[in-house]
């Protein structure tokens, strides 16, 4: 399960990654889009059907992968996080499904609130950074799993508040 949490921590940053590039994508295209002449208003956006550039599809993924992706990862990584039994594990998933909610928020009052923009953005970053420490975390733990001597128990980080310790096994 350890290994499981990690990929799912890096996964939540890989598709934070993958949001970023696709709006900028789709805001790139858009002002290509403009230069040449293209027209943004309410009838613009109020229609469907042909795309008017190639890049609209960003907006199109960013939007899918913020609505459902992220959140079904992101349920993952926390219900994944609760067969570690590690205790920090389970708080950074915990804050990984809130930054998620609160980044679903921000977009979608972003409309009605520009300034909410700027914080979808602020948020990306700390769910970014969130998410790849959760993975980090598991695999630190792995490495230091694998490096106990021979005859001794792992350590855990059950409670990161007491130091780990290896203890001789008993024989």
């Amino acid at each position: 399960m350890r290994r499981a949490y990690s990929v799912l921590g890096y996964l939540v940053s890989g598709l934070v990654v993958v949001q970023a590039a696709m709006i900028v994508w789709g805001v790139s295209g858009l002002f290509r889009w403009i230069a040449g002449g293209g027209v943004l208003d309410a009838a613009t956006l109020e229609e469907r059907g042909e795309p008017h550039f190639t890049e609209e599809l960003g907006f199109a993924v960013h939007a899918l992968n913020g609505t459902f992706l992220l959140p079904a990862v992101g349920l993952a990584l926390l219900i994944v996080s609760f067969f570690t039994r590690d205790r920090r594990a389970m708080e950074l998933a915990g804050l990984v499904v809130v930054l998620i909610l609160v980044q679903q928020q921000l977009g979608f009052i972003g409309s009605e609130i520009p300034v909410a923009g700027a914080f979808h953005g602020i948020n990306a970053l700390l769910l970014f950074s969130v998410a790849a420490l959760a993975g980090r975390r598991m695999g630190k733990l792995r490495a230091s799993d694998r490096a106990a001597p021979a005859g001794t128990v792992p350590a855990t980080s059950a409670t990161p508040d007491v130091p780990a310790t290896t203890a001789p096994t008993a024989q």
